[in-house]
């Protein structure tokens, strides 16, 4: 399967976010600006992305609005701790938001597979509207999928947070170290874990998309 345009995105921030920090750092740059900088980068990227598919929804509202309000208050403070607590934030706001679509009709999993792995087909569209209306496993499996999500990304916020906060000023350069390690290990979760829980569920839309294509 090809990968998607939000799945790619997704992944070059994240190597924007670390890569940069990293180079800028072994060229002797300064915490402060070695954090700003990759996240000024990230914001560029969703922009371009933005303008680029010519439509924002809610989430790319809420990513805009949280880089927009991060790196200026980062910049306003010149505080490297804060800008350490940066993505931290992000993570926290994205886990947060992935629990709340829990209480709506339909949990994030879900709406977001159907948006993904429709590939535009109406049939398959209709298998995944079907599977959810008609198969009580499936939205079981959505749901957990969407509730472990959440809880890996605002577990793994709430340690990375904590490690910030706690460290003194003179540690914060080693705190961001122990803070981007708990990030690779939530983010390799958050790649594996879907990968997983997502089986049952895709076999279900799989079965309901052979009975629609078996219908004349």
């Amino acid at each position: 399967m090809t990968p998607k345009p939000g799945l790619l995105t997704t992944l070059l921030e994240i190597a924007l976010s670390f890569g940069l920090y990293y180079l800028f750092r072994a060229f002797g740059v300064g915490i402060f600006w070695a954090l700003v900088i990759p996240a000024i980068a990230v914001g560029a990227v969703a922009v371009a992305v933005t303008i680029r598919r010519r439509r924002i929804d809610l989430m790319g509202l809420l990513v805009l609005t949280e880089l927009a309000v991060t790196i200026t208050v980062s910049l306003a403070t010149q505080s490297p701790r804060v800008a350490a607590l940066r993505e931290v934030a992000y993570i926290l706001v994205g886990g947060v938001f992935c629990l709340v679509t829990l209480v709506r009709r339909r949990p994030l999993a879900h709406t977001t597979a159907a948006s993904m792995a429709s590939f535009g087909d109406p049939k398959r569209e209709k298998a995944f509207e079907l599977a959810w209306t008609e198969e009580p496993r499936y939205r079981r499996w959505q749901r957990l999928l969407t509730a472990t999500l959440g809880a890996l990304m605002v577990g793994a916020g709430v340690i990375r947070a904590y490690i910030l906060y706690a460290a003194p000023d003179s540690g914060i350069a080693h705190a961001v170290d122990v803070s981007n390690a708990v990030g690779t290990v939530m983010w390799v979760a958050v790649f594996v874990v879907p990968a997983v829980l997502i089986q049952p569920a895709r076999r279900i839309v799989q079965d309901v998309l052979e009975r629609l294509q078996a219908t004349p």
